[in-house]
């Protein structure tokens, strides 16, 4: 259903909104509207980890209707055990950051995550390849969500990664909500 939630959330941009991606080495051609992630093209471009077009105010009502578990808007869309089986890991190795449907924190703090150290061990969420965010915390009701391109204007750009600007960003929500 390309109706989601009820609430109009399909993305279809303008084709002159769109950059082009210049994919060298796996693609060998410039893709105009098309998931960027090699994995999901390997899989047809339609998978449940990538390909997502759609906007920050969307994307924020899809993590909230998370947050209210399962309901947003006036209307139950899942049942909240549902929502607690895709965002609890069921994992208690330091290793593994992955519930059964989101990524969780990184909570050996050693060691990189997707996340700002500030949030809850019971957040969850997303990133993309292109260097999307979209993460939410159930103990501290914050939605964070960050669109990007890293991959503009090659595949090979990861000056978001090591600037650290999505982590960055989300430490600075946190330290000006909760005080």
């Amino acid at each position: 259903n390309l109706v989601y939630l009820n609430q109009n959330l399909l993305m279809l941009p303008c084709r002159k909104q769109l950059v082009y991606i210049n994919f060298q080495v796996f693609r060998k051609q410039l893709l105009h509207g098309n998931v960027h992630d090699p994995g999901a093209a390997m899989l047809g471009g339609i998978c449940g980890h990538a390909g997502l077009f759609s906007t920050a105010n969307d994307l924020a009502k899809i993590m909230q209707m998370y947050l209210n578990g399962g309901s947003y808007g006036g209307t139950k869309f899942f049942n909240p055990e549902t929502i607690d089986l895709f965002t609890t890991s069921p994992f208690l190795d330091n290793y593994n950051r992955r519930a059964l449907g989101f990524d969780k924190p990184q909570m050996d703090y050693e060691k990189e995550g997707p996340t700002c150290k500030c949030v809850s061990g019971v957040s969850f969420g997303h990133t993309g390849f292109t260097g999307a965010i979209a993460w939410a915390d159930p103990e501290e009701q914050i939605v964070y969500i960050f669109l990007s391109n890293r991959i503009h204007p090659d595949q090979d750009n990861t000056k978001l990664i090591k600037m650290n600007v999505r982590t960055d960003i989300q430490q600075a929500i946190y330290d000006a909500i909760i005080k």
